[in-house]
């Protein structure tokens, strides 16, 4: 819910704004004074009496300083206005949905409204005029800061020919529905002119402005204007060329009308996967109003900010009353958001806002290395894939890392954010948590390993750790090597020291080893997934428990196996600890000769525990795990719920050193892509972390 800014209540306003043209939200319950801010997320917590998913809404000022996060707070909101389609649009401050064909409008997200009782407007159904839909919608303005206004007109601009207006406040509330004919305003965005006293659209190409209303003016003849821009080199002339472009009114404070013109690219995975939209540059003009009208390119807006987001209505405010960048443009994209000085058009990444405070659910990508420094070592800019929308989008941050650690043999293993390391011994840091500062970073130093006899402790196979935070006094950080060693240790004593395992059963001298919840113990599957070890520091120290429950496999045609049979396997398990299910997962990789012998996910098995009634502790295949997905990688694995997170249910999320993608279980396909990632370990998001932290006190 990202994709959104606020202009907020200033005071207490029962009716129209003033002249300053500062976008207030009437309402005399909203008395205390709210910032323009920008809605991150919201927290799950609870179900409301309504039986709807409700979270704490989490908010972040623009004009923060560097040193603030996002704001939580105790308001509660519907966790589906979070996601991509959960609302149309906003205007000054209230968001509108659409569900049935209904248009709601909703103060839910105001920070400052009632939490127990929101506002909510329901409006009728529009009708869909000939050779029209509405069920796309491009964006939603309002002619007044409040729909509860008597003459308040909401405009809802569909994709399409189909532009709608209603009175919010009237009784027998009724749309009068515009069918545009002229297609060049056919993707337009509406937005509501005070100058005009009239509904105003930008046609895609930004010569031409159309006016409507609810008076004697349907539609106005168009302005067409000229413009003037600034020079480019060929080089900016084949970029801008190649970018998506958006166009948007804003109208000032003073008065004044801006037309910004909005250019993306594409930032693309290796062999065209993984594309979202990225910012490129902004073009502003101003508009003349003399006799011919003219849009004139201009770097300098004086003492203004203008916000851009891709749902709500576009709005200007005079930057010294807010404290905020003069000749700025704040804007919040489907992935991304930052501001830019029009000046120059330099990006700068708002601060404080979710890679400060929070940690997304991402896989480390790798890092741009920038210089020198942390003892006369190479360090980079920190590289993500954020995955905490419904899609994914690449950046760097301005957080940097030791360059050593993207080398292959840079880390050893991963849990919950934290890596460890070995090149100057056993040390676990966090490092690669994109939610911890810089300057904020933590490391534990833990004691050289001890080698078993007839073992080694120089190939791992994976890492885990019993809770999200190795400062926890109870966690215990578990050390799988490749062979019969298994080390365990408590990073949070004094006087750290390492348990010692040897595994005599060399079904387990590759397994994967990770933490459940469910049982306290660590846990690895045998080669093939015949059986499964549990150990501990307590009595499964010396002997483990071990669960001989088989596998129920899927029936395969003779061509079938023989091809299975020509993949690596390795298995894995993982547990859901939202729904207390256990999953065996069994991995098959085919090398692909016609692409240099690389290795290639081939197929994914899913096993779970209680579809066999007569065996219930049977290991099942399955093609169905419900609202759940599954993260593969060099990290300890992890489950989410799948519509919390906006990703795909009922799907595995993997990556390895050359291949990211994503497996459909119940259409056993795959998607993925290829390249070179050096630190291939996803971390789970803040809310997993949180909940999994092993002192109770820390949880949410």
């Amino acid at each position: 819910m990202s994709s959104l800014f606020l202009s907020r209540l200033s005071r207490l306003c029962l009716r129209k704004p003033p002249t300053l043209g500062v976008k207030y939200l009437c309402g005399a319950r909203f008395l205390s004074e709210t910032s323009i801010c920008r809605i991150v997320r919201a927290d799950h917590c609870q179900y409301s009496s309504r039986d709807e998913s409700v979270g704490k809404l989490v908010i972040h000022n623009v004009n923060a300083s560097d040193s603030e996060d996002d704001e939580v707070l105790e308001k509660m909101v519907p966790m589906e206005l979070m996601t991509g389609s959960g609302t149309i649009g906003a205007s000054h401050g209230w968001v509108a949905t659409f569900k049935e064909s209904i248009v709601c409008l909703q103060d839910d997200l105001n920070p400052r409204a009632s939490n127990s009782d929101p506002k909510r407007i329901s409006l009728p159904r529009p009708q869909t005029l000939p050779h029209c839909q509405t069920q796309l919608v491009t964006n939603v303005a309002m002619s007044s800061s409040s729909p509860e206004d008597d003459d308040c007109i909401v405009a809802v601009k569909f994709v399409g020919p189909q532009l709608s207006l209603c009175r919010p406040a009237e009784k027998s509330k009724k749309w009068v529905n515009i069918r545009i004919e002229d297609p060049g305003f056919f993707n337009s965005r509406v937005m509501y002119s005070k100058r005009d006293k009239m509904f105003s659209m930008l046609d895609c190409v930004g010569t031409h402005i159309g006016y409507w209303d609810l008076e004697k003016h349907r539609s106005r003849n168009l302005g067409s204007f000229s413009y003037y821009y600034e020079e480019f080199v060929q080089s900016q002339l084949q970029q801008l060329s190649q970018c998506y472009r958006t166009e948007h009114l804003v109208e000032a404070p003073t008065g004044e009308t801006f037309i910004v013109k909005w250019y993306s690219d594409l930032l693309w995975g290796s062999e065209g996967n993984f594309g979202n939209p990225r910012w490129q540059r902004f073009m502003v003009f101003k508009i003349r109003y003399d006799q011919i009208c003219t849009a004139v390119s201009t770097k300098d807006i004086g003492d203004l900010c203008i916000f851009l987001s891709t749902k709500g209505e576009p709005f200007s405010v005079k930057a010294s009353l807010y404290g905020l960048n003069p000749n700025y443009i704040y804007y919040v994209g489907h992935f991304n958001f930052g501001k830019v000085n029009i000046r120059d058009n330099v990006w700068r990444h708002l601060v404080g806002a979710r890679f400060l405070s929070e940690t997304p659910l991402c896989h480390i990508y790798g890092a741009e290395h920038c210089g020198e420094n942390w003892v006369d070592g190479d360090i980079g800019r920190l590289m993500i894939t954020d995955f905490s929308g419904p899609s994914c989008w690449t950046r760097v941050l301005e957080k940097t890392v030791p360059m050593y650690m993207m080398a292959e043999t840079g880390t050893m293993g991963a849990s919950h954010g934290w890596v460890l390391t070995s090149k100057y011994g056993p040390y676990l840091s966090d490092d690669l948590n994109p939610g911890v500062s810089e300057s904020d970073f933590s490391g534990i130093v833990l004691p050289d390993f001890e080698t078993l006899p007839h073992c080694q402790t120089e190939l791992v196979t994976n890492v885990a750790m019993s809770s999200s935070s190795p400062d926890d006094e109870d966690c215990i950080l578990a050390v799988k090597f490749v062979g019969p060693q298994l080390s365990l240790c408590r990073p949070a004593e004094k006087n750290k020291k390492w348990v010692n395992i040897r595994i005599e059963d060399p079904a387990f001298f590759n397994s994967r080893v990770m933490y459940t919840k469910r049982d306290k113990k660590f846990a690895m599957p045998a080669y093939g997934g015949t059986h499964v070890g549990y150990w501990d520091l307590g009595e499964n120290l010396e002997k483990p428990k071990l669960c001989r429950r088989g596998l129920y496999t899927p029936q395969l045609l003779q061509s079938e196996w023989e091809e299975l049979d020509l993949c690596c396997t390795v298995e894995e398990l993982v547990e859901s600890r939202s729904t207390q299910e256990m999953f065996m997962i069994k991995r098959f990789r085919k090398r692909n000769n016609n692409k240099g012998g690389r290795m290639e996910e081939h197929q994914i098995w899913v096993f779970k525990q209680g579809l066999n009634r007569c065996n219930p502790l049977q290991w099942c295949y399955t093609t169905d795990i419900g609202d759940l997905c599954i993260f593969l990688s060099k990290s300890e694995p992890f489950c989410l719920k799948a519509s919390s997170h906006q990703k795909c249910q009922n799907s595995i999320y993997f990556i390895d050193k050359s291949e990211r993608g994503i497996f459909t279980l119940g259409g056993k396909c795959k998607t993925s892509n290829f390249s070179n990632f050096t630190a291939p370990y996803f971390i789970p998001p803040q809310s997993y972390l949180n909940a999994n932290r092993s002192n109770p006190s820390n949880s949410p």
